[in-house]
This record gives C-alpha cells, structure tokens and sequence, in this order.
C-alpha cells in the first residue's frame, strides 16, 4: 500500500546524480535534512500541519492519552524484509528502554516520568499509550530522530548483535574492537549517524549507503529499491538514482565549487548574506538560481553562557541575571548588522518572532541598546569594579573575570567567528576578558558534552513554528543534545535524575517550576490552555533572561541547479523543520533547463 506523492510541478524521470557537500562526520545532519527524513509522521511543506509518512495513520482517542498507530502494508526495509510490528517491539522494549543503550527514554516517548505503554494489536497495527494527554504526541513524530525512532531499528539484522537475543553477542563485539555487545550494537544500530557510517543496515529511506561517510572523501547513496513512495502514474520514488556527498572541510572551498555549478541542491555552510552577491555573480556561469528560505529563527547567533559550569566561581558569576544584562548592553549590534551581516537584519533577542502567535515584544526588545556606559555601571553594582593590572574585572576571589566563548566554525554558519570577534571587542571594553575558541563540530559536541565550556553560540530555533516542540533556549530542555546554556539541568530533566551524577543536576526552583509547566503542559489536551502554559514559561524565559540574542535576519536562501525540478518555492528555514526535506525530495528529478 505504498504513499502517492503528487509532485510539485510535474511526473519526473528517473536517473542522474544529486551532488552536494559535506565538511565531514559531524555534518551529518545535512544528510538527515536532504535523504534521511523518514519518520511516522510527516510535516506539510508551509508547515501548518502533519500528514502520514511511514504510518499509513495515526489516530488518537479523545484526550490524546492513547495513539493507534497502523503501518503500510506490504512496506520493506531496503533488504526486502517485512516491516512489522515485531520491529517496533524489539526496537522500543529492548532498545528504546534499555538504559545500557540509550540514557533515559527520550521525552517525546514519555509523559512526565513514564515511559509510554506499547500494546502490539497484529503485524501492522499497534497502540501506544500514555499515563496522561501527549497532546503532542503528532507533532512529535513528524520531527527527525524522534518520529523515527519506533521505526529505526530492523530486528531481523540488529538481534543478532544484541545480548538479549545473540548468545555470542560479546564474542562478536570483542572481535569487531568493542569492549561490550552495548557499545558494538550502538555502533552498527544506534547512534546519530549510523545510516550513513553503516551500509549494512537495512533501511527505509529513499537512498541508501553505499560508500560511507566516515572511510572516504565521498559519501554515496543509491536508490531503495523498497521504497515505499510512488508518484500518480505508480512510478516507484525517488526519481535520481543516486546521491553523492563530497567531504570538503572548508567552507571557502566549498563556494568555489558552489560557483562552479558543482552542486545541484545546497544550503548549508557557504550560503551567508556575504556570499550571496558573489554567488549571483556566477549563476550563469555554474548553471544554478536561488531558492528562498523564510527563516524562523529569533536570532542568527545566541550567545550562551554555561550557568552549570563546573567551576563554582565561574558559575557564581554566569548565574547572575544582571551580569548577563551587562553583556547584552555591551554589543553593538548595529555593528554586527553592518560589518558581518551585509546590513541585514535587526537586533533581536531570542524570542518567538514577529510571526509567531507567543510574540511578547517586550521579550524580544529587552537589554538590547548598546550603552556600555550602563554595562559598565551594571558589572560596578555587582562588585566586580576591581580590575588587574591589564583593565579586566576581578571576581571576588581576585581572578579575573574571564570568557571563552567556544564556535563550532564549520558547521551550520561560517560567519559566527567573526561575529564573535566583533563582540569579544565590546565585551573586553567594559572590562570583560574573552577568547574566541573556534573547532570542527566534532570537538565542539564532545566539549559541550562533556562540561568543559565557558560560553558557546549556536541558532536561535524555536523562533516561530517550533517554540513548542524545540524551546531548548527557554527552558533547560533535553531536546536534540540539550539546552546548551544548561545541558546538566537538561540532562536531569530527560533522566528525571537517575542519569550519571557527573552528568546531571538537579535544577533550582525557577527552572524546576519552568519543567513542571511543560509536563503540565504536555498533558493538557485542549489547545487554548496548553498555549496559556506555554505563555508562562515564557514570562519566565524573558524574567531570567538565560540567554542572549543577537541579530535577527528574515530570509536566507539555497542554491539550486537549473537541471533540477519539483524543487519548488520558498521553505520556511529551521533544523526542527528539518529543511529542506518537506519539499520531498524524493520526486525531484534531472531534465533540460527550464
């Protein structure tokens, strides 16, 4: 019973090559927003909805405390084994919840403390069900990695790594250069990026690996031949055979190419408002035109700093809501607009945007006039007006105050180096030391991972479209790694506390209250009052002011080959979104130029 996908413009044909870039292992969700967007559910393409994907239907009863959940018949992993229930089984009781494989039950499969309830009814049809609502239980399976995770993990290839069902499953870890099943079952089934390091693995995309990203200087995708997607005229999807990652670690590298017309679909790295001249100056040339993104962003770059540091003197400072204050008064953001944003865009703090039903302008405009004769007099009242021999600001311990501010510098933004070093220069002025710690993404997770940050920056998501489902900057939430600006608070929240003590903290009062009122919120069916208790964390967001904001800029773009079709026009521009994968991808195709 496959899906019929009607394409944007019209029926394609099949053949030819998608090329794109990635800037190596960590860029792996570049392959997640273009191949690898799979999940139960399905967001629409303008985003005001979701629509069935790999579940032919969801229903939920009355108050959204009990979801019956029926699969496709007929639908194959890319080995041509069945899917069935008894995969979502092994993959939900024996890896989902097994605490050895993965640390806690992810919160979109649970409501408050308890793991969801799953009832399996035949081979294609099963229920699942919560102690309360999980109003937003639909939502939540049309985001990547959580929608997909009932349906990641074939049992028919995996059990046989797996302690609970393979006799000699430690045997086998131990020969392939694992100490444990665990970590050798991670590996082949379980981590991040395993669809595109492990070609073994059966899987329910529209391409599969075929040349991995982790051994080469390419990463390769053939088509599924089990697809579960048609076109109107029952044309098996996708349409182009194949899909090529070149690994090109250097985003100046990658625009050449991008000029070149080297890359059909790409949006990722080199696409600023700084680059986007010198790419139209070679459309002709590289044979490629633009497609618009409505970005959803409150802001381009939050700067957060780490409120669980684990130096306490370090923390003591960070935790100050007026020390944050100070910083936020000390940019110069119509600088940043000028010098690094091409004079694009406005200050803005991290906020729901204009566009969003939660806007609170008050929230978004707060702290953000340059005045550092104000900063200046902020970090005096809070007893930091001694200063060493250099002009920087002593704590009370006599050190001085210090910030490195960690940048991951190939991954989604290119320009936030040199923003940061606008706003080390504003910070240093008011008698604030700060280094700028620019990383491959790879180390820049393990550091946040691991605590071992001052401050970092990152997008601002959940500025309209996925306040709700993504609130990482308003509330410490374990969504995707974690609330960066406080990932052991987060880490408490998605462990409910049982996690590893180095790992997590319990939270103080206000953000406990802030947890409380998203679980409430979680359980609340009628739409009105969830939005209420949204508000509520909100006015508690803009009260503690956790983060900073920077500067919000409305549109961003992509390129597009002019061989390619069905791609469309503007996409909103969001990781929650998942961009550009709602513009289905799997019925673009290659022809002449238009």
């Amino acid at each position: 019973n496959p899906l019929v996908v009607t394409p944007t413009d019209r029926i394609g044909a099949y053949g030819g090559t998608w090329r794109s870039a990635v800037t190596g292992g960590a860029d792996g969700p570049w392959l997640h927003r273009t191949i690898g967007y799979e999940p139960l559910m399905r967001f629409t393409r303008d985003w005001t909805g979701q629509v069935p994907n790999v579940a032919e239907s969801i229903t939920p009863n009355d108050d959204a405390s009990e979801y019956v959940i029926t699969l496709r018949a007929g639908h194959r992993w890319s080995d041509g084994e069945p899917l069935t229930t008894a995969d979502v089984l092994f993959g939900y009781e024996h890896v989902v919840l097994n605490r050895d494989l993965v640390q806690g039950h992810p919160p979109t499969l649970a409501r408050g403390e308890d793991p969801m309830e799953l009832e399996i009814v035949d081979d294609h049809t099963f229920i699942v069900r919560f102690t309360g609502s999980n109003a937003l239980f639909l939502s939540d399976m049309a985001r990547q990695v959580d929608g997909d995770r009932l349906v990641a993990y074939p049992r028919h290839y995996l059990e046989q790594f797996h302690g609970d069902f393979a006799e000699d499953a430690e045997r086998r870890a131990r020969e392939a250069g694992f100490n444990t099943w665990q970590e050798h079952f991670n590996h082949l089934g379980n981590d991040w990026g395993v669809l595109w390091t492990n070609p073994d693995l059966p899987s329910l995309k529209a391409w599969i690996c075929v040349d991995p990203l982790d051994t080469g200087t390419v990463a390769r995708f053939e088509r599924n031949p089990y697809y579960f997607k048609t076109d109107p005229d029952g044309s098996q999807l996708p349409y182009i055979d194949e899909v090529r990652y070149d690994v090109v670690p250097e985003a100046e590298t990658m625009l050449l190419r991008a000029q070149n017309g080297d890359f059909d679909f790409h949006s990722r790295h080199f696409n600023s408002m700084e680059n986007r001249p010198v790419l139209a100056e070679t459309q002709d040339r590289g044979g490629y035109r633009f497609i618009e993104y409505e970005s959803t962003y409150s802001t381009e770059m939050v700067i957060s700093l780490n409120l669980n540091h684990a130096d306490d003197a370090v923390r003591e400072v960070y935790q100050q809501k007026d020390f944050r204050v100070a910083l936020s008064h000390a940019i110069d953001r119509q600088e940043l607009i000028n010098a690094v944003w091409q004079r694009q865009g406005e200050p803005h703090q991290v906020a729901p945007t204009p566009e969003s039903r939660f806007r609170d302008e008050e929230f978004a405009t707060q702290y953000l006039e340059y005045d550092p004769d104000l900063a200046n007099e902020i970090l005096d009242s809070l007893g930091y007006d001694a200063r060493d021999s250099d002009g920087w600001r002593l704590r009370p311990d006599g050190q001085p105050i210090s910030i490195t501010v960690d940048v991951a510098e190939d991954a989604v933004v290119t320009i936030w180096v040199q923003a940061m070093e606008q706003v080390a220069r504003h910070w240093e002025a008011v008698g604030i030391r700060t280094l700028i710690n620019p990383m491959p993404r790879e180390n820049f997770e393990v550091r946040l991972g691991d605590n071992r940050h001052d401050a970092s920056v990152w997008t601002g998501d959940g500025g309209r479209g996925d306040e709700v489902t993504y609130p990482l900057w308003y509330l410490p939430h374990p969504v995707n790694a974690g609330s960066d600006w406080a990932r052991h608070w987060a880490n408490w929240y998605r462990t409910r506390g049982q996690g590893a003590d180095a790992d997590t903290e319990e939270p103080p009062e206000i953000p406990r209250r802030q947890i409380e009122l998203y679980d409430e919120m979680l359980a609340e069916p009628d739409e009105q009052r969830r939005d209420d208790l949204f508000r509520e964390i909100l006015d508690i967001a803009r009260e503690q002011f956790w983060v900073i904001g920077t500067v919000r800029v409305s549109s961003g773009y992509g390129i597009v080959s002019n061989r390619l079709h069905n791609v469309g026009g503007p996409l909103p521009d969001a990781s929650t979104f998942n961009t550009p994968a709602p513009a289905a991808p799997e019925q673009w195709f290659f022809g002449d130029p238009e």
